[in-house]
């Protein structure tokens, strides 16, 4: 596997193989078009007849306009590229086929080819990180704009008063606090501080400190004379003087990248808080929302995407931009009639942002991605406003507990991967509108037989959904996340049927790691699974009397990160009753996140 063009080839063998299609032509033309244009041939164009075959599926035959850059011959409108499989899937007009198994497995293989490398985590060129950047700042102009119909918003208001105490109860004013756990999230944060540094706090905002004085969260007591040093130490900036979040384009694809806001260590330490004490709530307590908004488990999305596609029951929506696109004032609605619970989340939301370029700039949308509390409330955002929407379109307009109950049915949200019944489809993409989302129609299905969800893909009911691989190859072993990534790769591959391809990315992981042992599921290693669920080994232990192996293993790379003081205390007593086991050396080490080293060891 010596690029991206060896991958994308040895697929197409496999996935001819199995569709019993003839791949010499296609082999050729992919090679030609790499050699002209390079490998965004790989992972732009050739997703973009992907999605354009997705479009034809939902609206019943292929037109040539659905992928421009791909010729079609003299008499016939379906693309020469792939014509083979493409001709088990349409007929001579255009129109798709009857559903079979050979058209569903001629589906799975376009697809396959086609997006195998879609999600390569790749840095996108600087005009797409500059266009990234020019669409956030753009959809705060939006947000600053747009103006929701009064009649809806009066909907959305009386929807999340009765959501929203049947989660929080009646006691609107309460404060739990004994129920909340500051934690610090994995990744960096505004002030670039990482590990055992985020405990030794050098700012506490003063809107923080209202709701959540530095006494009870950021020190250990207020009874240690070291700690109570630290809290007269510490800076309490003004709103006006605040740290504002560090907008970041990191990599995603190289079609864009992935915009991510860094929050400040404070903000995040006690918005990581909320959240955790928020998401069971919604989960599983919540009368409406249980069952219906997840967060743990895309499993639902995935079963209701599964019957959608078999009983065209269900319409999967997909939201562009959906977390840049929650607007501040619109959750200051929805939470309006739980005050302690508003305030908690106001006090630690980031209302300025730093872009690349040194540009401070005020946010109107309530959070980007890196916020802790932007996937909650923003799956709260989506499920109300489509209860709302369902209400406005019945002419409910005042609507009971009863009527809600009954709204939530065909509901299901995770993220902003959604779920409504079929016959709402078309109403909700005007409806989220009025709200200021925007729906992805290139990634929402209600009219045919395909459906997406959280990372499956259905068509009649038949599971096509494709193996990616997500990092380029590596080429030395340094590369450990490149080594990791391969080796998931193969193992997806084997389970797909793609077997000349698991070979080929097999031998190429082994020149560098030697050969890997056969591992089952729960196995803490690096190695090859298999349908027959074997493990391989290479001795036996006479002390435990049982075999073992000598195996790579993923460690974490710890470096010296001492902590003492009030700060270490504090960290052990937020460790207490954690369920994940303690490392004894955690007050002299740390772990960058994603830092990990291959070790060859017995196990």
């Amino acid at each position: 596997m010596k690029s991206l063009l060896g991958i994308t080839s040895c697929l197409l063998q496999d996935c001819s193989r199995l569709c019993g299609v003839n791949p010499c032509r296609d082999l050729i033309e992919i090679t030609r078009r790499v050699e002209n244009e390079g490998e965004s041939f790989l992972t732009i164009t050739l997703p973009a007849l992907a999605s354009g075959l997705e479009r034809a599926l939902d609206q019943g035959c292929w037109s040539p306009a659905l992928a421009p850059s791909f010729g079609c011959g003299k008499r016939r409108s379906l693309p020469r590229f792939l014509g083979g499989f493409f001709d088990q899937v349409f007929d001579s007009e255009g129109a798709v086929r009857c559903f079979s198994d050979d058209v569903a497995r001629s589906i799975w293989a376009i697809r396959q080819i086609c997006r195998a490398v879609s999600k390569l985590y790749l840095p996108a060129s600087p005009r797409r990180v500059h266009k990234a950047m020019l669409s956030f700042v753009s959809v705060e102009e939006e947000l600053r704009a747009h103006v929701i119909p009064p009649t809806l918003l009066e909907t959305f208001k009386r929807v999340s008063s009765i959501i929203w105490t049947g989660i929080c109860g009646m006691g609107g004013d309460s404060h739990p606090y004994h129920d909340l756990r500051p934690r610090h999230g994995p990744g960096t944060t505004a002030e670039a501080v990482s590990g055992n540094d985020k405990f030794r706090f050098q700012a506490w905002p003063m809107r923080l400190e209202r709701e959540f004085p530095v006494s009870e969260f950021g020190i250990s007591s207020i009874l240690n004379p070291d700690a109570e040093a630290r809290v007269r130490s510490l800076n309490y900036p003004s709103p006006r003087h605040e740290r504002p979040v560090k907008v970041t384009p990191v990599p995603k694809t190289a079609k864009a990248p992935r915009v991510i806001a860094i929050e400040p260590v404070a903000m995040q330490y006690m918005q990581q808080a909320i959240a955790d004490w928020l998401r069971p709530r919604l989960e599983r307590q919540g009368r409406y929302t249980a069952g219906r908004v997840n967060f743990t488990s895309q499993l639902v999305n995935n079963r209701m995407a599964h019957i959608g596609s078999l009983r065209g029951t269900f319409a999967t929506i997909d939201l562009s931009d959906a977390s840049d696109r929650v607007s501040c004032c619109l959750v200051n609605h929805m939470l309006k009639s739980v005050p302690f619970l508003r305030r908690w989340v106001f006090a630690t939301r980031s209302s300025r942002a730093r872009l690349p370029n040194g540009v401070i700039i005020p946010l109107r949308k309530f959070a980007s991605m890196g916020s802790a509390l932007c996937f909650p409330i923003e799956a709260m955002v989506f499920f109300i406003a489509i209860v709302s929407i369902r209400l406005a379109q019945r002419g409910n307009l005042h609507p009971s507990s009863r009527d809600v109950q009954n709204a939530t049915h065909g509901i299901y949200v995770y993220g902003d991967d959604i779920i409504v019944p079929v016959d709402l489809a078309p109403l909700m993409v005007e409806g989220l509108s009025s709200f200021g989302l925007k729906v992805n129609a290139a990634k929402s299905f209600w009219t045919g037989k395909f459906r997406e969800s959280c990372g499956r893909d259905y068509y009649g009911g038949v599971d096509v959904s494709v193996v990616y691989c997500r990092r380029e190859f590596p080429h030395h072993r340094a590369d450990v996340s490149g080594l990791i990534s391969a080796v998931e790769f193969a193992n997806q591959l084997y389970f797909a049927g793609l077997w000349a391809s698991c070979r080929m990315v097999r031998s190429e992981v082994e020149k560098i790691l030697g050969p890997l042992p056969s591992i089952t599921e729960g196995d803490q290693v690096l190695g090859w699974k298999s349908f027959s669920n074997a493990r391989s080994f290479h001795s036996w232990d006479n002390g435990l009397q049982r075999p073992k192996s000598r195996c790579w293993t993923i460690v974490p790379r710890k470096r010296g990160d001492p902590l003492e003081g009030d700060p270490a205390l504090l960290k052990c007593l937020r460790l207490v009753g954690q369920d994940s086991p303690m490392d004894r050396a955690h007050l002299l080490t740390s772990v960058r996140f994603g830092d990990l080293a291959l070790k060859r060891r017995w196990t």
